[in-house]
């Protein structure tokens, strides 16, 4: 099937992990006909599965279609899980970061080619801070359940529009 380019798409989904071995749906994500997910086709903006899923779908059609995970965001790779020392997380005041590397919390980082990556602070202990790189969808396979609304061909408006606010985002896109 050829991905038919630049087609704008406005949906409502939700977006389930299919976590464990029992593979129980967990709700991630929810959009609503109030707050509406748009893209336009052929940008890169989404996963490619969750395009070639809805892209001939047209208003009004429901779907409902599961993403493997090595076709989303890949496997858990253990290898992504970081130990650093404790002491090159400072704040202003040369302390430890306390207001914001705790467990749970999301951190911006800096690769050693200078590329920001976001890591879950794990563990903190006395001595090191473990990181966890992998994308927090890394692992599970992602169930996509909604309905189009509206679908045309993306006007060069759209386009225009469309990647300014690519451009002003992390690139991080969980569709």
């Amino acid at each position: 099937m050829t991905m038919a380019e630049n087609k704008y798409i406005r949906m409502r989904y939700e977006l389930f992990a299919l976590d464990g071995d029992d593979k129980l749906p967990i709700l991630v994500e929810k959009t609503s006909v109030d707050t509406p997910f748009e893209f336009i086709t052929g940008l890169g903006y989404t996963l490619p599965d969750f395009e070639a899923n809805v892209i001939a779908l047209k208003p009004g059609d429901k779907f409902d279609f599961v993403i493997p995970c090595e076709r989303a965001y890949g496997e858990y790779d253990e290898t992504r899980l970081k130990t650093l020392p404790k002491e090159i997380f400072r704040d202003n005041n040369d302390h430890f970061a306390i207001e914001t590397v705790y467990p749970g919390n999301v951190i911006p980082m800096e690769n050693e080619d200078g590329l920001q990556l976001d890591a879950l602070v794990k563990e903190v202990n006395t001595t090191n801070v473990v990181l966890d790189f992998n994308h927090p969808l890394a692992g599970v396979d992602l169930q996509f359940r909604g309905e189009v609304f509206n679908t045309h061909e993306a006007t060069p408006q759209e386009i225009t529009a469309f990647l300014t606010l690519m451009s002003d985002e992390n690139g991080e896109h969980d569709h």
